[in-house]
């Protein structure tokens, strides 16, 4: 993927690629008692359903101008859920 062609739907300055994830710290783990994290997303009129989840990661795209974030979930229950191609 060439990153001329990849621009920031916000403020049009270049994305590069990463990795995103919930990573859990142990701070996390002693004040939740081992409660895990879920990224959910919500299309309107529909229920909440998972995109992410903690210690899973996806791939991304990272404006480094205003901090945008896009990500592609990558695990597959999540994006058949979603109605993306597996």
């Amino acid at each position: 993927m060439s990153e001329a062609l990849i621009k920031c739907p916000v403020c049009g300055d270049l994305l590069v690629e990463v990795e995103a994830a919930l990573n859990r710290t142990w701070g996390n783990v002693l004040a939740t008692s081992f409660g895990s994290s879920q990224l959910q997303i919500r299309l309107e009129g529909k229920d909440w359903m998972p995109f992410m989840i903690a210690d899973r990661s996806a791939k991304g795209l990272y404006c480094t101008k205003c901090g945008s974030l896009k990500i592609a979930p990558s695990i597959e229950e999540h994006r058949t859920a979603l109605g993306l191609e597996p």
